[in-house]
């Protein structure tokens, strides 16, 4: 019996090893397959310098008419030119823009990983408050399933007016494995969003088969902030706009409505 026992345990032990070899070796391979670009750049394309050193291409749609911008991080197997109509409506939609593409997608320089992915949003946050001269309590982060990671880090650390997140995972690991296995993790959301005080709209499909509904609603109860949702019935991890579009746009709407009426504690940088 005690054999049986120490077996069994061994087993698991060298299970676990492997498993975090694997994670150690190939996580980034796997998180990150970017797509070969989808455009060219253009003569005026907007190209900041992150911190890390990479290249990263951008682009900016401006709106005099808009409250407030829309800083966009998009999802994986996409680029600025594969999210351009999605951010034309938003555009149409009473914001203004901007977007940017992580390192190693589209035309920005570098290899896809998670300090890179943090990098580029910093390098974007920079350009908008630096250069554009736009107060933080008027950018609005947009992360996108990949893109929730550098949005929740971002919104830890700096100055915002708000938070929109679109099929958010709890963390990289735990969209395979349902809890939290290795004593590290990739863009670990549900450890850094309590720190988030901003205001939060969360979006998510309930029939999600990529990142489960599950992931979504953890994250915004896990929120202290003020916080809205929009759970979308019928709709997958990609289809969310196209399922219910006037919901979609009606529960944005509301949110960047809130933003007016409601104090934002974007002055006061976030506690780390």
């Amino acid at each position: 019996m005690l054999d049986w026992v120490l077996m069994l345990l061994l087993a698991v032990a060298v299970a676990y090893v492997a498993l975090a070899v694997f994670a150690w070796l190939f996580a980034d391979a796997l998180i990150f397959p970017a797509p070969p670009a989808s455009y060219v750049d253009t003569p005026d394309q907007p190209k900041l310098s992150a911190p890390d050193g990479n290249e990263i291409t951008a682009v900016f749609l401006p709106n005099a008419a808009a409250s407030h911008v829309l800083l966009f991080s998009h999802g994986n197997k996409m680029d600025l030119g594969k999210a351009d109509e999605r951010l034309q409506q938003y555009r149409a939609h009473g914001w203004e823009v901007f977007a940017y593409d992580f390192p190693g997608y589209g035309t920005s320089t570098g290899t896809p990983s998670e300090a890179g992915c943090h990098s580029a949003l910093a390098a974007a946050y920079a350009f908008l408050t630096k250069i554009k001269n736009i107060p933080p309590d008027k950018i609005v982060l947009y992360g996108l399933s990949l893109g929730s990671g550098p949005s929740v880090d971002l919104a830890c650390r700096e100055p915002v007016g708000g938070i929109i997140l679109e099929g958010a995972f709890l963390s990289t690991f735990r969209v395979v494995t349902h809890w939290k296995l290795l004593p590290w993790d990739l863009f670990d959301n549900i450890a850094k969003i309590s720190r988030v005080r901003v205001p939060l709209l969360s979006i998510h499909a309930r029939e999600d088969r990529t990142v489960p509904f599950f992931h979504g609603q953890r994250l915004h109860a896990a929120h202290p902030g003020p916080k809205q949702n929009l759970w979308v019935a019928d709709a997958h991890h990609n289809n969310i706009l196209e399922t219910n579009p006037a919901a979609y746009w009606d529960a944005l709407e509301r949110f960047r409505l809130s933003l007016l009426s409601t104090p934002s504690p974007a002055t006061a940088k976030p506690t780390v």
